[in-house]
């Protein structure tokens, strides 16, 4: 006795690409807001010095790589292998491309008169604003991941990268221009 096919079940696609997520939680205004200070502080940091126009150039594509990469590990955990390799080493470059940029514009800092430069303060001086043109970029990657896992309870992947990159575009637009504000 030949027994009888099992109906196949279509599934449908459409409906599940369309699906809501499950908010989960609240809307994380608190790493929004630390996303935001984060990326004003830089915004303040590039503004602050006479940089070339391109300088900008590399940090708005920084940001627009990381909001769009959104490496964090919930949505990383979404894609397979490649593409989540991928993904991390477009944040990987945004990151750096921040990175260049801050040391650029923290090149300029220092004095005109040369006779007043020691050498163990210049030294030291460089040291920090090293550190700081490397520690704030990683920290931005970092905090705008975990933002955007945050929100992923809420939003679906393309809003997600929208508000981040909204957030910090905002924060480095603001940061410049207290920047304008502040320095002459």
């Amino acid at each position: 006795m030949a027994s009888s096919p099992r109906p196949q079940r279509k599934l449908k696609i459409w409906r599940h690409a369309r699906r809501r997520p499950v908010p989960t939680g609240r809307i994380p205004w608190g790493w929004l807001c630390l996303t935001g200070i984060l990326y004003t502080t830089m915004g303040t940091l590039v503004s602050s010095f006479p940089v070339p126009y391109w300088v900008w150039y590399l940090v708005m594509g920084g940001v627009l790589a990381q909001a769009l990469a959104l490496a964090g590990p919930r949505a990383l955990g979404r894609y397979r292998w490649w593409w989540a390799n991928t993904l991390v080493l477009l944040t990987i470059l945004g990151t750096a491309a921040i990175a260049v940029a801050l040391g650029l514009a923290m090149g300029f800092v220092g004095t005109d008169n040369l006779d007043a430069i020691e050498v163990k303060a210049t030294a030291f001086e460089v040291i920090r604003v090293s550190l700081v043109a490397l520690m704030m970029p990683a920290l931005g990657a970092i905090i705008g991941a975990e933002t955007g896992d945050r929100l992923l309870g809420w939003l679906n992947r393309w809003q997600t990268s929208a508000v981040l990159a909204a957030t910090c575009v905002f924060g480095i637009g603001l940061g410049s221009l207290m920047s304008l504000l502040l320095v002459e």
